[in-house]
Formats: structure tokens, C-alpha cells, sequence
């Protein structure tokens, strides 16, 4: 929870968000788009807001300065998003700038239905578009990269067009990459940009709705060619080259080949019935977690003591975050897109005030209590990992699993076979494949 005067709550601003105050694009500046023309002006973001964070939603791994959305050095081993708030949109162009500040990459991810749909990752050296897995229905697939030196400390702007089924990014009209998937005509509710490896900042984003341009026929085969000439902009080794054949391989056939899809099916139907006889040997990481979380809340609703415990501590943990603030009162007055790194960078200095130990030293304690009370409310994942190998390793004489899990390997050979069949370059790369996980262990 961000601390804020009441005034500044009250602020009135101006601003463009998505659905609300749209109007004809009329900006001379947009410069050249491949696939499409600008409509709408959904929704457009300098940065220079008071009232950015309530259209972007970020902790301390962000913050904005000097008319920028910059990723902190907080964490910043860590990947972190910044995501905005109440997106919904289909066909659309979305332009932004961006620079690149220590990080090793920078990703625009949309999403909706329950999952992403396209992501266009940006390295130093290159950016390239990716579909994403959904469910049963489509497999993860790339589209397509294109080299480009992005130079650390430098702006950059990349455009990226959606119209129906098919994406366009490009950061000129010689640096893209053009893709289609059926995944990527439908409604969007998330947009956001990713970081990783480091700081980065972006400016002047923009969203328009599409409209596809009358050439769009001929000019999509002519980008399809040069693509398709200028080959991949990543130099890779037999094990990298095999992997994205692979997946595009299957991405495809998943989509268009009966025989393929019935052999995934029933693969599938075979691994649900082993996961439902056997659940404690085959939960996923995602079903753990939510496992613990769903304890959680089980005690906190049923236990009273545990919420007593609970609340103690949520106190103590409150008695340092206002510990903070009493030696630094500007922290009041901040808005929340500088509030967060700000209180961070204010913690750190805090560290050496004995007052502060004091008090977080009281909050471990107290943390530390409630967990050695219910312990089964605050299980490590690590540890549940280990039970879910335990049980799999005392199954390992139970001839019935055994059966199972015979099948299951007999259909995924079954599955391999049958995509070395559909692509012969498979084949060609295995042994080198091979040979370098072999060296890598």
C-alpha cells in the first residue's frame, strides 16, 4: 500500500485511455507502416503524467523519471513486467520507444483468453516474434527475426501491426518480421512490456486501431520473399536449430494434421489417467503453488489463531514500513509511480538505523513464530518437489505404474517418429544434437 495525500488524489488530469476521449488519428508524425493504416487513437502515453501508475500497473521494479517508464535496478536479476491496466484490443497498431540500459532483453507481450498470443522480443542484436502455447489448442511457435543493432543508451521505436491473423513488427521498412497464426486474431486484454537482465526505459507509447491497407496483398508476398531470403538473423547449432524446427513443426501439425492431432489426444488421455491414479507423483509446480495458497487461506478462514498470528505480523511489517516514512516524510507526498523504488531506495538506507533493525528483527520473529505453528500453511515448493520424486521413486516397482508409463513412452515414440516422417532436416541434425547435450552435462 502507497502512502498519498489526499490533494494529490484529487488531481484532475487530461488523458487518452483505452475506450474513453478516442478520435481520428491526425499525427503527421507516425511515419510508415507496413501492413496498416492508424484509425483510433486508443490510447497515448508520454510518460509525464502524475497519474501514469493508474494506467500502468508496476511495484518498485519501475518507475518513472524525467518522461520516462524505467526499469529500476531493483532486483534486477529478476524478470519484471510492467502491465497495462484494463487493456481490450484486437486489431491494432501499437508504436513505443525504448532503450535499452544494461538489460539483455526487452518483450511486448499481449495475451488474452486465459494466456498470451504473441510476444515480440527485442535482444541487442536482434528482435523477433513469437506465438505462444494456449492450452490444447495451438503450440508455441516463432514467426520470424530480423538482426538490428540496438545500442545501449540509445532510443529505439518499434512498431508492431495486429490485423485478423496476422502481426507485422518492424523498427523500419527494412528491419521486420511478418507472421500468421490464428491465435492472433482475437481480443486482447493484456499488454506488457517485460525486462530482463537490467534497466531499460520506454517513452511515447501509442495504440491505434487497424485498418489494413489496400496493397497489403502485395506487399504481404513481398515481405514473405525478403524474409524468407535473408534467412535467420541468429546463428545457431545443431541442438538450437533442431529445437526450433521442432516446435514450429509441431505448432503446425497440431493445427493441420488429423493423424498428428490423434496421436497428441491420446497421448494426453493416457498421461491424465496416470496423473489421476497417481496425484501425488505428478503434480505440476503450478498445482503446488496453488496448493499452498489455497492452505493458506483454508486456515486463514477456519483457524483463528492463525489469523491472529497473521495480523500480529502484518502490524509488525507495518510498524517498519512507517518507521521508514517518519525518517523520510517526502515518501508522502510521492505519487505511486515514484513511490515504490523510491521507498526501496529509502529501506536500503535505512539499514543501518538500529531503531529500523529493530523493528524488522521483530517482524522475522513474529514471521518465524507463525510459521513454526502451521507449518503445512507455509510449505516450500522445493520441499513438495521432493515429496512428488519421493513418491514417483517408491512407484518404480508397482508393475501397474510401470504399465502406464510404458504406454505413455510407447505413444510420445510414436509421436517422434512420426514428426521425423513430416520433416527430414530432424533427422540430419539428431546426432549433433545429441553430441552437444551430451558435451554440456
Amino acid at each position: 500500500m502507497y502512502y498519498q495525500s489526499a490533494s494529490r488524489m484529487l488531481f484532475s488530469v487530461v488523458f487518452l485511455t483505452i475506450g474513453i476521449g478516442s478520435a481520428w488519428c491526425q499525427d503527421s508524425s507516425v511515419g510508415e507502416f507496413l501492413m496498416c493504416s492508424p484509425g483510433k487513437l486508443v490510447l497515448s502515453d508520454d510518460f509525464e503524467s502524475d497519474l501514469v501508475a493508474e494506467k500502468w500497473g508496476f511495484r518498485a521494479y519501475y518507475n518513472v523519471d524525467k518522461g520516462s517508464l524505467n526499469r529500476t535496478n531493483y532486483v534486477a536479476s529478476e524478470s519484471a513486467r510492467a502491465f497495462l491496466k484494463d487493456a481490450l484490443f484486437r486489431d491494432a497498431i501499437i508504436r513505443f520507444d525504448f532503450r535499452f540500459d544494461g538489460a539483455s532483453e526487452i518483450r511486448l507481450m499481449t495475451g488474452g483468453g486465459g494466456g498470451y498470443n504473441t510476444v515480440t522480443q527485442i535482444s541487442p542484436g536482434h528482435f523477433q516474434v513469437n506465438t505462444a502455447k494456449r492450452k490444447n489448442e495451438f503450440d508455441p511457435s516463432q514467426q520470424g527475426d530480423c538482426a538490428f543493432e540496438f545500442k545501449k543508451g540509445v532510443w529505439h521505436t518499434m512498431t508492431v501491426e495486429f490485423n485478423g491473423d496476422e502481426v507485422v513488427a518492424h523498427v523500419n521498412g527494412d528491419h521486420f518480421v511478418v507472421g500468421r497464426h490464428p491465435i492472433i486474431d482475437s481480443e486482447r486484454t493484456y499488454l506488457a512490456f517485460q525486462v530482463t537482465g537490467g534497466m531499460a526505459a520506454f517513452d511515447n507509447f501509442k495504440m491505434w486501431s487497424s485498418q489494413e491497407n489496400d496493397d497489403w496483398n502485395l506487399r504481404r508476398a513481398k515481405l514473405r520473399a525478403d524474409q524468407k531470403q535473408r534467412g535467420s538473423a541468429i546463428s545457431r547449432n545443431a541442438k538450437e536449430e533442431f529445437d526450433l524446427i521442432y516446435i514450429n513443426l509441431k505448432d503446425r501439425l497440431k493445427r493441420t494434421d488429423e493423424k498428428y492431432r490423434d496421436l497428441i489426444s491420446r497421448r494426453d488421455d493416457l498421461e491424465e489417467k496416470l496423473k489421476a491414479d497417481y496425484p501425488s507423483a505428478h503434480q505440476s509446480h503450478k498445482e503446488i503453488g496453488k496448493s499452498i495458497a489455497n492452505r493458506k487461506k483454508e486456515k486463514r478462514k477456519e483457524d483463528p489463531k492463525f489469523k491472529e498470528m497473521e495480523q500480529a505480523f502484518n502490524r509488525s511489517s507495518r510498524a517498519v514500513k512507517d518507521y521508514v516514512h517518519s525518517v523520510n516524510p517526502k515518501l508522502d507526498e510521492l505519487p505511486k509511480q515514484s513511490y515504490y523504488w523510491e521507498y526501496e531506495r529509502c529501506r536500503v538506507k535505512a539499514a543501518a538505523d538500529q531503531e529500523f533493525l529493530r523493528l524488522e528483527k521483530e517482524a522475522s520473529r513474529l514471521a518465524d513464530k507463525l510459521h513454526a505453528a502451521f507449518p503445512d500453511a507455509f510449505q516450500s515448493i522445493d520441499v513438495l518437489v521432493d515429496r512428488r520424486k519421493s513418491a514417483q521413486a517408491k512407484l518404480k516397482t508397482n508393475d501397474a505404474y510401470k504399465a502406464q508409463k510404458k504406454a505413455i513412452a510407447e505413444f510420445k515414440r510414436s509421436i517422434e517418429v512420426y514428426l521425423f516422417e513430416q520433416e527430414p532436416r530432424l533427422a540430419e541434425l539428431a546426432a549433433s544434437r545429441a553430441a552437444i547435450i551430451k558435451s554440456s552435462k
